[in-house]
């Protein structure tokens, strides 16, 4: 495979530019204040992506410190309300609510809601920090799939950083896929990544669009908070259909939320044993390496990180 050549070394992230500010800088990698503006407003969205005023420990316990209720039968139709102005508080605290959760965690209906609004906690305008630390390792060449790309953030980030790498981005959501394809306009990338919606736990691969029909494509799959959303029936159907996608010698990496952020709120904790459940030798998998990691979020959500690791799991 080809190999990336050397992209120049990455500043740390900077937290978000309060509110009423338009001129935040962007690193180079992610979305200034303005143009963050200039996309929700071209896609009829309203942006208040503010920090919290007053008292923010009153606002994180409000938002997400009571967890454990279920409401199954919430109809989301029914409380429109709730997301009536759509901006950083306003989505927090839809999905932080207790009547939106099942077994602790926001549910995918509810998840689906807020993705592609630009506004969700893990929607931060700019590629995750451990993306950014493989590209310095050299880690994406080849056919690259962004598996749950989101908003694009990372896909456009690899794209442009590993020239030889030919990148796919696929998610469940379009909104998302409205939002990366903004985003591929706004930095001159139109093209460069191809952005197709699919659900990549469907296992009929006749069922899936053209880019997904075919075996043993890809050499490197990245997973940046996927395969945390799922229960274990979409886990068993999302190896399975990357097992089908990945070339043999191929690898995924795969960064998850670790069981060691206690915080309450946020998506479900995976243990190693999960993985190594998943990905192992009788389903044609090796994992090579586990490090500890973060999943980067909105600076009003834990303060802007969660604990996690980043797997790095190889097809045999």
């Amino acid at each position: 495979m080809a190999t990336s050549p050397e992209p120049p070394a990455d500043p740390e992230p900077q937290p978000s530019t309060p509110s009423g500010s338009d001129s935040a800088p962007s690193n180079g990698n992610g979305l200034s204040l303005k143009d963050l503006h200039l996309l929700t407003a071209a896609r009829g969205l309203r942006s208040h992506p503010t920090s919290v005023d007053g008292d923010s420990e009153a606002y994180h316990h409000s938002a997400y410190g009571s967890i454990g209720e279920e409401s199954l039968d919430f109809d989301l139709e029914q409380e429109p309300e709730d997301l009536d102005l759509l901006s950083v508080d306003a989505v927090h605290r839809f999905i932080g609510s207790e009547k939106h959760h099942c077994n602790g965690v926001p549910r995918a209906e509810v998840l689906a809601r807020v993705a592609g609004t630009g506004l969700a906690p893990w929607e931060i305008h700019r590629p995750q920090k451990f993306i950014r630390e493989l590209v310095l390792r050299r880690g994406f060449s080849g056919r690259v799939l962004d598996a749950g790309c989101g908003i694009g953030d990372n896909a456009l980030y690899v794209a442009k950083a590993c020239p030889a790498a030919e990148v796919t981005a696929v998610d469940v959501v379009p909104r998302c896929l409205e939002f990366a394809h903004a985003k591929a306009g706004i930095r001159n990338m139109r093209g460069k990544v191809d952005f197709v919606v699919a659900d990549l736990t469907e296992q009929d691969p006749a069922k899936l669009p053209p880019a997904l029909q075919r075996d043993h494509f890809f050499d490197v799959v990245l997973d940046s908070s996927t395969f945390h959303c799922f229960g274990d029936e979409a886990r068993s159907g999302y190896q399975s259909t990357l097992r089908r996608l990945v070339r043999p010698g191929g690898v995924v990496y795969m960064n998850c939320m670790s069981e060691d952020e206690t915080r309450p709120g946020g998506p479900g904790r995976v243990p190693v044993a999960d993985i190594k459940a998943a990905f192992n030798p009788f389903t044609g998998w090796e994992v090579e390496a586990v490090e500890d990691s973060v999943v980067e979020l909105h600076p009003t959500f834990w303060a802007g990180r969660g604990r996690a690791r980043l797997y790095t799991i190889r097809r045999l």
